[in-house]
């Protein structure tokens, strides 16, 4: 991603606003989104290699440029178990695969395609316009949505859920990893405050917490957390823990108020987020977090756990 791009999305973080990057996956389906920070580029679909004896879901490998990269059929994923996927396999059926798209994304140290129909704009939102479904035919696989300048919905595709989904080895390998954990001396009189809005982010964080016996408190966005502070103050608290990605106000948003504030500015607040790329790394580190963590790594949670809770 050029420097300027860069920049540019770093002071829409600071403003508590993102970019979306829209698409369909039918010719006149329902609009998706995913945040731009974790698209590396959309190429031109073509064919893939196939993967025996995998989950249909997972339509194939592309290379690109020597590399190789699975390939997720987004349609097959959203509408898998949906009442309307006879609808939607004939209306897939009507156009050309080879007019289709790739969206290449970069998030939790992994690259993945999405397959998808067309990638349509790019559309920029304040995180208070974002908002939590009541419910929807996608269930917890859109965790989020917001409307375009014409009104429509727009959901916000929950890819670090779809991975969880479609990749156990992964899970699997955190568990191990937990289940491997040294044992931590850690102070009882001390809580943890969570702000993460992914189910499948969250439980992972929340098992290495439960581990150590540590308490809790979690939010399903940055805001809440905010309004939690603001009523109840930080005395008790030894460590925030906050993704980025989040309905009404960013991680960004929760680190800058908090660091900006005398009376929280010494809490330490640690990011645990998927959107690993070096200016969100950099950006943190520059509104004085404490750490950064890419989802979710059992041992860096272990570590600022000992660091910030550890028995004196």
């Amino acid at each position: 991603m050029a420097m300027k791009a860069v920049d540019d999305r770093t002071k829409l973080t600071l403003r508590n606003q993102l970019e979306l990057l829209c698409f369909r996956v039918l010719p006149k389906g329902t609009r998706f989104s995913i945040n731009v920070f974790k698209v590396r580029e959309t190429v031109k679909y073509k064919k893939l290699t196939d993967l025996p004896e995998t989950d249909k879901v997972i339509c194939g490998l592309l290379t690109l440029r020597k590399e190789i990269i699975p390939v997720v059929d987004l349609k097959e994923w959203l509408y898998g178990g949906a009442v309307s996927r006879t609808r939607v396999l004939e209306a897939a059926a009507e156009f050309d695969p080879m007019d289709t798209q790739i969206i290449v994304c970069e998030f939790d140290n992994i690259t993945i395609g999405l397959w998808v129909y067309r990638a349509d704009y790019i559309m920029r939102k304040n995180w208070e316009d974002i908002k939590v479904p009541v419910s929807s035919e996608f269930g917890s696989k859109t965790n989020n949505y917001t409307k375009n300048d014409d009104g429509d919905i727009v959901y916000i595709v929950d890819v670090e859920g779809m991975l969880s989904e479609l990749f156990p080895m992964v899970a699997a390998h955190d568990r191990e990893e937990i289940e491997a954990l040294a044992p931590l001396s850690l102070r009882k009189d001390l809580i943890v405050l969570i702000a993460d809005d992914s189910k499948s982010a969250l439980k992972g964080l929340t098992n290495v917490l439960d581990k150590y016996q540590v308490s809790y408190l979690a939010f399903e966005n940055g805001r809440k957390l905010l309004n939690y502070i603001a009523s109840n103050g930080v005395e008790q608290t030894g460590l925030i823990i906050t993704d980025l990605e989040m309905p009404e106000a960013s991680g960004f948003t929760v680190i800058k108020e908090l660091k900006g504030n005398p009376k929280t500015a010494k809490v330490p607040i640690v990011v645990n987020t998927s959107m690993t790329a070096e200016s969100n790394i950099e950006l943190a580190k520059n509104l004085n977090a404490q750490g950064f963590i890419g989802k979710t790594n059992p041992r860096e949670i272990s570590r600022f756990l000992q660091l910030y809770l550890g028995a004196k």
